[in-house]
């Protein structure tokens, strides 16, 4: 059995999530040789959609108001990379780190600290997709493709932890329960399904439709928190009984919220008001109940993860390092590829580490890991330019990686 998404090994979250970055944009991108955090690569399923796939081909847009438009989205990267670099942390730590060795007066710190990069991944996969949802004048695919890409998403999560245990042991059911269980995967593009399909029902008025969908996902969370009334897969996408780390109730709040605060720039001045009402939430609710279905835990991670979003925006304009731009831009192949080593080495026998063993192992995973995105992007970029030659179009100008 793969090891699980970020922060399942941490009970309050898990990460994936992967929030890789779902948008509804055409595969082909606009050039930006010498920039490898914003190359025109097509959006393949095992690939987030480099950040200028959400600005505007050249000309579209002045040269400053195209340079205010990828300063914007180039903290999304940033935000992104962070979340993902904390992921590994948290999956080699909790699965390496011998438990002796662990400082009891700040394991539950770092835990809550860890469990922060699951919905922070599912906002920014909502925020990406409002943002481009409000960028006119890109072009779109129709919706059927979108959903296809979605459920391409979803599968690699399942695939992930396909019960081979299971089946070969002829344990039917245990293999269902552990096949259709959600991860953050498919929580993620289950999640971009439903806004995609709020936006054509709803229309201009796709705010309302999806805070009233938010506020309904919390509503039903703790209501719904035991219910087993269904099928395993159906069940699996409501609650945690059948042991899914990220079901839609309560996680698809964090996606709707990040779509919600869109149209807000990564400033402080913007997010003071939202990061206010968070933690009033939390004032009013109490902090008597944080279970992942309570809508006090929603509200107090929600606080967190906004806060961090003028910060990440101040970072990523002073000191915008191109490694966590790339990790940020390639989040869902560096996810698969570090579970898949991780799994590896756990099939190996590695374990019980001290902590400068696990440290160097970190650095390992997340060097292979990273080493492993930059060569899917530059096999991405020459079928492309294949393609490009087929076609008889120009070859493309952007980097390998």
């Amino acid at each position: 059995m793969l090891v699980q998404g970020a922060g399942d090994l941490v009970t309050t979250d898990n990460t994936d999530f992967l929030t890789t970055d779902c948008t509804d944009f055409t595969d082909k991108a606009p050039s930006s040789a010498g920039n490898p955090s914003l190359s025109s690569v097509p959006s393949v399923v095992i690939s987030s959609a480099p950040s200028e796939l959400l600005v505007p081909a050249a000309g579209g847009l002045g040269d400053s108001a195209a340079a205010v438009s990828r300063a914007r989205l180039e903290w999304l990267d940033f935000y992104r990379g962070l979340a993902v670099l904390v992921m590994i942390e948290t999956h080699v730590s909790n699965t390496f780190l011998a438990n002796a060795v662990w400082p009891t007066e700040w394991r539950g710190g770092l835990d809550y600290v860890n469990g922060l990069v699951a919905p922070a991944f599912l906002f920014i996969a909502g925020y990406a997709h409002g943002l481009g949802l409000r960028r006119k004048r890109a072009v779109r695919t129709h919706m059927g493709r979108r959903l296809i890409r979605l459920a391409g998403i979803a599968a690699i999560g399942y695939a992930l932890h396909f019960p081979w245990t299971e089946l070969l042991a002829a344990r039917w059911t245990d293999a269902v329960r552990a096949g259709t269980r959600m991860d953050i995967l498919p929580c993620l593009a289950l999640s971009i399904a439903a806004l995609i399909l709020i936006e054509r029902a709803c229309g201009r008025w796709v705010k309302i439709g999806v805070a009233v969908m938010a506020v309904a996902v919390l509503i039903a969370a703790p209501r719904l928190a035991d219910w087993s009334a269904a099928t395993a897969p159906i069940v699996a996408m409501m609650n945690q009984s059948t042991g899914s780390l990220f079901p839609l109730l309560p996680w698809a709040a964090f996606v709707f919220a990040g779509f919600l605060m869109s149209e807000l720039r990564p400033a402080f001045r913007d997010f003071g008001a939202p990061v206010a009402a968070a933690l009033v939430a939390v004032a009013v609710l109490g902090r008597a109940d944080l279970s992942p279905v309570s809508a006090a835990f929603f509200f107090e991670r929600l606080a967190w993860i906004l806060v961090l979003v003028p910060v990440c925006g101040w970072l990523s304009a002073k000191w915008p390092p191109k490694l966590v731009l790339f990790v940020g831009s390639e989040s869902l192949a560096i996810y698969v590829a570090h579970l898949l080593l991780i799994s590896l080495l756990v099939a190996l026998g590695l374990a019980h580490l001290g902590w400068p063993a696990t440290a160097a192992l970190l650095a390992g995973v997340i060097a292979v890991s990273v080493a492993a995105a930059w060569g899917w992007r530059a096999v991405n970029v020459a079928r492309a330019d294949r393609a490009r030659r087929a076609a008889h179009l120009p070859k493309s100008s952007a980097p390998a990686a």
